[in-house]
This record gives structure tokens, C-alpha cells and sequence, in this order.
């Protein structure tokens, strides 16, 4: 009999029409329970004035004044942290997470000295799970505690 009623073309149509619409619900689902973002990890052993921030399976440590940047509004969007008054669409600082597959550097893992007068003077990046994670400041020793945390979550 069920052959019979998948031989009707509109049955076959309507068949797959439910199929696709319950497939999209379950996707739009998984994608809203990911969470706004990274999360402050309250039981991981940080640093005096550092605290731990943990994205998608990455573990960073970040001075403990920085909060997130809402970059909603911006044109590229990703998880993003800095000092207070960071400019949302400008990268002026902090640390982003970027996918590690996507991500397309103009050097190798590491921390460099900024030769731009419109940027911080230290910046670079470090893989860590299947995100780099790239963090800039104008204080160098901020970012080599950041890029020497950047490691997958336990």
C-alpha cells in the first residue's frame, strides 16, 4: 500500500516538502542552543587578574576587566573580547576566535610587532582546537599569556 501512495506525485511532493521543513527546524534548532558565545569559566585556575574563557571546545585566558564586544550590527561577526569601550565593527584590540579552517593569515602562528600606527603594537595568533585564536594589544606581555593559554578544553 505504500507503494501505491509513493507512485502519486503529489504524495511524493508533499512527502518531501515535510521531510525538508522537519530537516530545517532541526538545523535552526541545533543553531540556537549554541549559546550567545564564550563563557566565563568560573572553577579554572587563572591568573591574579586574568580570567578564563571558554568557546566552543577552546579555553583562553583574558585580563579580567575585558568583557565581549556585541559585534551584531558589524559586517563580519565572531566571538570577540576586549577592554571596555572596544569599538564593536573596528579591531582595535582583544582576542577573536576565528574558524581555523576559514582562517587565512599573512604569517605563521606567533607573536609579531604591529608596523601600523592604526593598530595595537602587539598582535598574533595561535590554533587551538578548530579555532585560531588571534588576540592584539599594545602590551606585549598580555598578548603572549593570551596566545600561550589558547588550548582545546578539557
Amino acid at each position: 500500500m505504500t507503494a501505491l501512495l509513493l507512485r502519486n506525485r503529489a504524495t511524493r511532493w508533499w512527502l518531501l516538502l515535510v521531510v525538508c521543513t522537519v530537516l530545517l527546524l532541526v538545523g535552526l534548532g541545533y543553531y540556537a542552543s549554541r549559546g550567545p558565545g564564550a563563557s566565563v569559566v568560573d572553577d579554572a585556575a587563572a591568573s591574579t587578574g586574568w580570567k578564563v574563557l571558554e568557546y566552543e571546545g577552546v579555553r583562553v585566558d583574558v585580563p579580567a576587566e575585558w568583557e565581549r564586544v556585541d559585534q551584531t550590527g558589524c559586517e563580519f561577526q565572531f566571538e570577540r573580547w576586549g577592554p571596555p569601550g572596544t569599538e564593536e565593527c573596528e579591531y582595535d584590540g582583544g582576542v577573536a576566535f576565528y574558524a581555523s579552517a576559514t582562517f587565512d593569515p599573512a604569517h605563521g602562528p606567533g607573536m609579531r610587532r604591529s608596523n601600523s600606527q592604526d593598530e595595537p603594537t602587539w598582535g598574533g595568533y595561535a590554533y587551538a582546537g578548530e579555532f585560531a585564536v588571534y588576540a592584539s594589544d599594545d602590551d606585549r606581555t598580555v598578548v603572549a599569556e593570551i596566545l600561550r593559554s589558547a588550548e582545546p578544553a578539557t
